[in-house]
């Protein structure tokens, strides 16, 4: 694998990623307004936050990498 192949893989697999977290937020989007209680609501409410956060530091990584 040369360093052109190996640029575009790593921003293939930050790119999924990224996705993926996408993906998991918008779940725990969902599921916050059917959650029985406060407590489950906050949790998911966190952990949503965090992936939102997550899907853009996959994104930027994957800039990073396309530019160097």
């Amino acid at each position: 694998m040369d360093h052109n192949e190996a640029v575009r893989e790593c921003t293939s697999l930050f790119a999924r990623e990224a996705q993926h977290a996408h993906d998991t937020a918008i779940e725990f989007e969902a599921l916050v307004s059917v959650l029985p209680d406060e407590k489950s609501r906050e949790i998911a409410q966190l952990q949503m936050k965090a992936s939102h956060r997550q899907a853009k530091e996959f994104r930027e990584l994957a800039e990073k990498v396309k530019e160097k």
